[in-house]
């Protein structure tokens, strides 16, 4: 069996979660094609998570968004001479810089709400690889060598659990309150002897500070880690529990832990844990998913949280994981 197309460039500059989102493509071609030479142009922080996969010839990191920068890359890459490229973000400066690096043929990602966000980017790639198939998970390469340094660090005398409890500034219907993750931490420890870890990146160190010395077996390593590194201590993790986030896509991409999603204002069918050992709560309210930035209803007891964040409870966590024997 064999393609047209020798030569790829997959563009997806954007968050975290959209890239693990689209590893499937080159994973699904790869399996299909393993001839294929495929190439991942991205940004330097998503870049961390997959250029060690060997499943892809090169992955070419974003410095800058500016287009004197993007003028300069496209003439550069033009000289790959791609067959195609896969156009994943499809903003004008991206389809500019696809154009100037001239490929034989190009595809391009049009959203739609209709699919998982993993089907949608699939499906883009489908248009010139009709024949290749998704998975029902998604699969990150961590370095075996990393993995057991963290390994080493972490330490696995007790079951991990992982409570990713920070979130983008600018999407309030992914906040879950803080007291809502102290009392799922003290819940899980009390019932299962486990170690809860509290991640996050250097900017929220000083948020999760307030985890700190709540309990000795709640340890906090926001800011430890970078972001392969902390792929890999997710891979160490028996359940992983966030609401809508990057680090939430990146956990069910590392095979061990069964994910737990909090959803609000997201959606469910869009955006949800890719898996077959995953599970999503949302709250049963009648305004979501609303996908909106800002909450359209006043918050009455001013704690900054959605109402359908703060609607589900420690309990709905807890039970996901007692009635499926998660821990």
């Amino acid at each position: 069996m064999s393609t047209q197309y020798k030569k790829i460039l997959i563009i997806r500059q954007g968050a975290i979660g959209d890239v693990v989102h689209t590893t499937n493509i080159f994973r699904a071609i790869k399996e299909k094609y393993p001839e294929v030479q495929i190439d991942y142009l991205t940004g330097k922080v998503p870049a961390q998570l997959i250029e060690h996969d060997t499943r892809l010839n090169r992955v070419i990191k974003l410095e800058d968004k500016s287009y004197k920068y993007l003028t300069k890359l496209g003439l550069e890459l033009r000289k790959e001479k791609y067959d195609l490229i896969i156009n994943l973000q499809p903003s004008l400066r991206y389809q500019y810089i696809a154009f100037l690096i001239n490929s034989k043929d190009t595809v391009v990602y049009k959203k739609s709400f209709k699919y998982h966000a993993v089907e949608n980017f699939l499906h883009t790639a489908k248009e010139k690889f009709k024949d290749i198939d998704n998975f029902d998970n998604l699969e990150l390469q961590i370095p075996e060598d990393l993995r057991e340094k963290i390994k080493r660090d972490i330490g696995t005398d007790k079951k991990i659990v992982i409570l990713n409890t920070q979130t983008s500034l600018t999407r309030q219907g992914r906040k879950w309150p803080y007291e809502y993750f102290k009392e799922l931490a003290f819940s899980l420890i009390d019932r299962y002897d486990c170690r809860v870890l509290i991640p996050g990146s250097k900017e929220d160190a000083e948020a999760v500070k307030k985890y700190e010395n709540l309990h000795p077996d709640i340890q906090v390593i926001a800011g430890r880690y970078n972001i392969l590194e902390s792929a890999a201590v997710f891979s160490l993790a028996n359940v992983f529990v966030s609401s809508d986030t990057g680090p939430l896509h990146i956990a069910t991409a590392v095979k061990k832990p069964f994910c737990i999603g909090l959803y609000g204002a997201a959606s469910v069918s869009r955006t949800g844990p890719w898996g077959v050992n995953h599970f999503a709560i949302s709250a049963d309210l009648p305004c979501i998913p609303c996908d909106r930035r800002k909450c359209k209803f006043k918050d009455k007891e001013n704690t900054g949280i959605n109402p359908c964040m703060a609607a589900i409870k420690p309990e709905h966590v807890l039970r996901v994981i007692i009635d499926n024997d998660l821990l």
